[in-house]
């Protein structure tokens, strides 16, 4: 009888660290993709900018 109590006492907190596991994973899911989409962001926005102004580059290489 003792050793049934302690198995389901362990099943049952182990059960509670693995729902702890998966609310950490969502969480890093949810956060990497933010992170993901704001590279995005930055990345079209550094496009857009370097298409309307120019930064002379060219001018640079012609000289060589």
């Amino acid at each position: 009888m003792n050793r049934k109590v302690m198995t389901l006492v362990l099943l049952i907190s182990s059960s509670t660290l693995l729902g702890g596991c998966t609310a950490i994973s969502l969480v890093d899911a949810a956060a990497s993709t933010a992170i993901g989409a704001g590279k995005i962001a930055v990345k079209g926005t550094t496009a857009a900018i370097g298409a309307v102004i120019p930064d002379g580059e060219d001018k640079k290489k012609d000289k060589k």
